[in-house]
């Protein structure tokens, strides 16, 4: 059974300060997680204005978007509000916005649809290893996000074959670079853990979420 928070242990009801201070800090917490609600919210809005040539408004919302990036992540650790579940919501919400405009890039003929592949790639086994094995030091990867949201913004000012071009060959390289180096920190964390096995009294630290 699910422990009341407005009582104590032996069934005495809680003081009325305490439970109005849990319930402040509960809804501190969600504070993160529903700025990221509101960037997946407002990607079909994105999607729409794109896909209908609106650019100079699709600008002004994928700005908006941006800024809501910056700051929950920002406002998680400033309030202490970090989760496992906030760090996973963020990871998807980032995935979903640039999916699904890369597949707006593809209809237009921007970009192949091959390079949406890759990038569906690289997101699912940055998911599946920060599940597996928890915080992983990558210096690379973690500007993956920014480097996707860097190529959207440059697609509201810049246009043409040899700017798709550019594009195309920068994210293909990079995710080569990301995955190599993200092979490389994994192995290096699989040697450490192993050495630390044999040290009595060293535990694996529990993952808190993916770190991008």
């Amino acid at each position: 059974m699910r422990a009341d928070p407005t009582h104590s242990l032996d069934g005495i009801p809680a003081p009325a300060g305490i439970s109005m201070k849990r319930e402040s800090r509960l809804m501190v917490n969600s504070i993160p997680s529903v700025i990221t609600g509101m960037r997946l919210a407002s990607v079909p809005i994105l999607v729409l204005l794109v896909a209908n040539a609106m650019l100079a408004y699709g600008a002004v919302v994928f700005i908006c978007l941006l800024a809501t990036d910056l700051l929950d992540g920002s406002l998680a650790r400033r309030l202490g509000a970090s989760t496992a579940f906030g760090a996973y919501f963020d990871a998807a919400t980032d995935f979903i916005l640039v999916s699904s405009m890369f597949l707006v890039f593809d209809s237009k003929g921007f970009v192949p649809y091959w390079l949406l592949v890759i990038i569906a790639l690289f997101f699912a086994q940055f998911i599946i290893t920060s599940v597996h094995w928890g915080r992983i030091h990558d210096p690379v990867g973690k500007h993956y996000g920014s480097l996707l949201y860097g190529a959207i913004g440059l697609r509201f000012i810049l246009s043409g074959p040899f700017f798709s071009d550019i594009v195309t060959l920068v994210v293909t390289a990079f995710t080569g670079v990301a995955l190599s180096a993200r092979i490389l920190y994994l192995r290096r964390g699989a040697r450490t853990a192993r050495a630390n096995d044999h040290v009595p009294g060293n535990e694996r630290p529990v993952s808190d979420g993916p770190r991008m």
